[in-house]
């Protein structure tokens, strides 16, 4: 079997490399080389990932679970096996990418690489994109310098090693407001792609090289559209496909969330054997899907005893002050009915999670998500919340579960609603932020998750009332398909960070399915066959 070796930079928690890695077919599977990541937290993440996959699924030792549960520090595990350890070392590499030091990484990816006997390497990464986004642009318009911004161009070190590592294969992953951002007027997107197309003369011009690093050029796909031969009365020739080709809805891709990015597949023109397959669109999966079997928990109270009792009187607080309101008779109902519900089975902040039977899962998720070793739920334990922040997730959930959707802002009584200065009861019908707080419903897939996540999560409140919380880490790495033995490190804070940043898994592994067979047609032209 061959092993094609992977490099993954701007990495964050690993959601392409451990997509990439999972996959395998009869004659071909990936593994990573190198994984470069800046940021410490999710670089610990990489890490004990790398570790992790050390071993066969079948042989990962006691010793990883015990760590899980806690039971373990993590120089604890490492030492008990020492050549793994060292392995996953050289594997996740703490680095920040820079102008400048192409020469060290250049280095330290051909060492990882000399290992391999496959010389064709996959490049995967995402480029960090706070420039690209919406939102990041309209918080950085007003900056001095905004044209001038390095976050605009973070891709050109991507681009170097596309050029000096000349990959068979790259997959590039973005936000979709790539394709509207500009510096100068030019389009960001249209030059990336050009760049992309013909590596080795863009960073002779990048880095002012008096000869290019390579003579490759590349083909750029979609992996959701092809392009179409058309004829009209100039004879044949191929549509252009649109920058809006190039967008992946994760939703129809079988990903529990309405994620929508820019994902470029290129491919070597020297190699390139130009399949058609494109990625299958498949039915969609719910929230509910994902998150019902998880263990039930509650939240703890801003400034107070974290107490179930606590908790529970903080919210009945807020029934009694609500009943003045005018609140729509039917979920007023469900509200007083919830916290009946709430006294039958009262709810802790995390406990360990029963065995499911697979059958009850759909089977791709079962296998996906599911290991039979694994005896607690890691990082499900829901934030503390603000007392009239519970009101309103109460209020909010109850309304969900009689009409089916999250609550607009106008829908809210006036004592719910959020101190903000653009909002009052004369204006809330035409206010700003009309769904600052929404429930994700359980019958559809959820909202996109970001790492803004991290800040309040009142755009993930839970769908069940009684719960009445935001998701939790491992809910919301539920929804971006990670398997439920998969670690997080660092505060809480920086693991909703590392989740929202991530590229779903299971979109990855899909992605890798199309990449394997490229490759596979590659491996066997090279070798004759």
């Amino acid at each position: 079997m061959a092993v094609v070796p992977i490099v993954d930079i701007f990495a964050g928690p690993g959601g392409l490399g451990e997509g990439f890695s999972r996959w395998s077919s009869d004659d071909l599977t990936f593994k990573i080389a190198l994984s470069i990541e800046k940021d410490p937290a999710a670089h610990k993440t990489l890490l004990l990932r790398a570790f992790f996959r050390q071993f066969k699924a079948e042989d990962v030792p006691q010793h990883y679970y015990d760590y899980l549960a806690g039971l373990l520090s993590s120089d604890e595990l490492f030492d008990y096996y020492p050549k793994e350890a060292g392995n996953a070392r050289k594997e996740a590499w703490l680095h920040t990418l820079k102008d400048g030091d192409i020469d060290e990484v250049k280095q330290r990816a051909k060492a990882a690489l000399a290992e391999f006997r496959c010389k064709e390497v996959v490049l995967i990464g995402g480029p960090p994109c706070q420039a690209y986004s919406v939102a990041g642009r309209a918080r950085m318009y007003h900056l001095e310098r905004f044209q001038e911004d390095e976050r605009h161009f973070l891709y050109t070190h991507y681009l170097r090693l596309v050029a000096h590592l000349t990959p068979a294969v790259f997959v590039m992953e973005n936000v979709k407001g790539m394709l509207t951002a500009a510096v100068n007027g030019e389009s960001i997107f249209s030059k990336i792609l050009g760049d992309l197309e013909f590596p080795g003369l863009a960073v002779k011009k990048l880095d002012r090289l008096k000869r290019a690093p390579t003579r490759y050029e590349y083909d750029i796909y979609s992996l959701v559209a092809h392009q179409e031969t058309l004829k009209d009365e100039l004879g044949l020739h191929v549509r252009p496909l649109k920058p809006q080709d190039y967008i992946i809805k994760s939703e129809d891709y079988g990903i529990p969330q309405r994620r929508h990015r820019v994902i470029l597949m290129g491919v070597r023109k020297d190699l390139d054997p130009q399949l058609k397959r494109r990625l299958e669109v498949m039915a969609k999966v719910s929230v509910k899907d994902v998150l019902n079997d998880l263990p039930p928990i509650r939240s703890g109270v801003t400034k107070r005893e974290n107490t179930w009792s606590s908790w529970f009187d903080a919210l009945c607080e807020g029934l009694s002050s609500l009943q003045s309101q005018n609140i729509d008779s039917a979920v007023f109902e469900k509200m007083k009915s919830t916290r009946a519900l709430m006294v039958e089975k009262p709810l802790g902040l995390g406990r360990k999670i029963t065995a499911r039977d697979k059958r009850e899962y759909p089977r791709e998720l079962a296998d996906w998500y599911l290991d039979p070793k694994l005896g607690v739920v890691c990082s499900h334990e829901a934030k503390s919340h603000m007392k009239t922040d519970l009101w309103r997730y109460l209020f909010a959930t109850s309304f969900a579960a009689v009409y089916g959707r999250s609550p607009l802002l106008k829908e809210y009584p006036n004592l719910l609603l959020p101190a903000h200065k653009n909002i009052d009861p004369q204006n809330k019908e035409s206010a700003r932020f009309v769904d600052r707080f929404k429930v994700q419903t359980g019958n559809e897939p959820a909202s996109t998750v970001t790492s803004h996540i991290s800040k309040d999560g009142h755009f993930f409140i839970h769908h069940d009332p009684i719960q009445c919380r935001a998701w939790s880490v491992r809910e919301a790495a539920r929804v971006q398909t990670f398997p439920d033995n998969y670690l997080f490190e660092g505060n809480k804070t920086q693991q909703y960070h590392q989740v929202g940043n991530a590229v779903p898994p299971l979109l990855a592994y899909k992605i890798a399915d199309i990449v394997g067979e490229h490759m596979s047609v590659i491996i066997r032209n090279k070798n004759g066959r």
